[in-house]
């Protein structure tokens, strides 16, 4: 059988083996530049959050009996008398003990304020000498697939050492505060700073992912503010008393596809006159994109919780707001005014409760006609809850009263002229014309019932 030899020239053997050896060091070089890279950027991380940085450690309220579990977790430095961000909600009122390390001392720190929507809080120590705070003011965003740097100081246990760990980010949760979904992060470092690369403060971290800094700046800033002037330290964000002055919602997926609008977006289907909305020059019928210079996020009912966390009305607080009408976008500036406060009156001896219908209050109940008083309260026993069937009674809430003994009631001061002059008279029955939705009644009120508890009320 006839061998087949394979030869090489002698000459290009030193050729073949230095290119392996090339290719092998090439390889080398490569990795050390990325280690020295990474290396850098967890340093420029540590710079950046220089000694902002604190460290809690936290007894767990849930642990079992007789084997206490610490919880530790980081917080960021706001002012220099004290202040920091705590990722959880502490009330005020709690009696946790937190201990705290700052600058490489210990302290005990206090809860002053909360917010349920971030989900934060702010804590008081007492440092011996002013602290170093961090720079909230300046935020970066991260892009999909870069590499986030969080970094924390430790406690004594840990001799004081600061740790840096590193994570992908994988996408955007969405929500009110956008979160980085980020590889996996210890939970000690749950409240820590997240840098980019160079060292730009990019987010905060959550339980293994990471709050948007874009998002936070506003209401970090207006927590801050809170803390340190002692009020709304309940951090329910928003006011009984302040009113947007319009009734919204959601834009329906498939007509915003096929019209080319917004997905995450609200109509303002009605529009008050005496509301803030209406004095800023919003209209029913705009369609609004952006609230307080956030686009709106998230769809269907989740964008109208969106707005209400985003606007965070309070009384005499400014608000922008970008709609779209007849095609255009218009920007408009505002301040949240006041909600109206509802003229009412009671009338003991018919045993009701009634106020002024105001336009709100007539969408809101679907009632067919504001040309009346309004019943907002209907007391047990009286003349207007004892009625024909056993638990039934003559008058509900919501029921328009349009006259008493065939006198027009058109307002409550118009009430309450028609009802002295009836008291006048002393009749034992009182016939009250009212209308519940679309059905228009008669009722007879027996004015007798009750009438020794009225003291002469009448």
């Amino acid at each position: 059988m006839r061998q087949t030899v394979f030869r090489f020239p002698l000459l290009l053997l030193p050729v073949l083996f230095t290119g392996c050896v090339s290719s092998s060091a090439w390889q080398d070089r490569q990795d050390r530049l990325l280690q020295d890279a990474e290396s850098r950027a967890a340093h420029r991380a540590l710079e950046a959050a220089g000694t902002s940085v604190a460290f809690f450690e936290v007894e767990n309220p849930n642990a079992r009996r007789n084997q206490p579990r610490f919880i530790n977790f980081a917080g960021i430095i706001l002012t220099p008398d004290g202040h920091i961000l705590a990722p959880f909600t502490i009330r005020k009122d709690s009696n946790t003990r937190i201990e705290t390390w700052a600058e490489q001392r210990r302290y005990l720190a206090r809860p002053v304020v909360h917010d349920e929507e971030l989900g934060m809080s702010i804590l008081k120590i007492d440092p011996d000498s002013p602290l170093t705070p961090f720079d909230i003011s300046k935020p970066t965003f991260l892009p999909l697939g870069a590499t986030a740097y969080a970094t924390i100081t430790t406690d004594v246990n840990r001799e004081f050492e600061p740790f840096v760990f590193s994570a992908t980010s994988q996408g955007i949760v969405q929500g009110r505060y956008r979160q980085y979904s980020l590889s996996h992060i210890p939970e000690l470092a749950k409240g820590a700073p997240l840098f980019d690369r160079l060292g730009n403060w990019v987010g905060i971290t959550s339980q293994n992912n990471g709050w948007i800094a874009e998002d936070l700046v506003q209401d970090l800033d207006d927590l801050m503010a809170r803390a340190v002037n002692g009020n709304g330290a309940n951090g329910e964000g928003e006011s009984e008393e302040a009113w947007f002055g319009s009734i919204l919602s959601p834009i329906n997926g498939d007509y915003a596809r096929a019209s080319g609008l917004p997905a995450s977006a609200l109509w303002l289907s009605h529009v008050f006159e005496d509301g803030s909305a209406y004095e800023a020059g919003l209209r029913t019928g705009d369609l609004l994109i952006e609230i307080n210079d956030t686009p709106l996020r998230l769809r269907g009912r989740r964008a109208y919780r969106f707005f209400i966390q985003t606007l965070r009305a309070r009384e005499g607080d400014a608000f922008t707001a970008k709609v779209i009408r007849d095609g255009k976008e218009l920007r408009v500036k505002g301040v949240i005014l006041e909600r109206p406060e509802p003229v009412t009156f009671r009338a003991e001896d018919l045993g009701i409760t009634v106020t002024n219908v105001h336009e709100s209050m007539a969408i809101r109940n679907n009632l067919f006609t504001k040309d009346g008083v309004m019943v907002s309260g209907v007391k047990p026993g009286s003349p207007a809850a004892t009625g024909r069937t056993f638990g039934e009674p003559l008058l509900r809430e919501t029921d328009v009263i349009t006259a008493l003994g065939g006198m027009p009631t058109p307002d409550v001061e118009a009430f309450g002229k028609v009802l002295e002059e009836i008291r006048s008279r002393k009749p034992e029955i009182l016939l009250v014309e009212f209308q519940r939705g679309a059905f228009t009644g008669i009722e007879a009120l027996n004015l007798q019932i009750g009438e020794e508890n009225n003291g002469g009320a009448r």
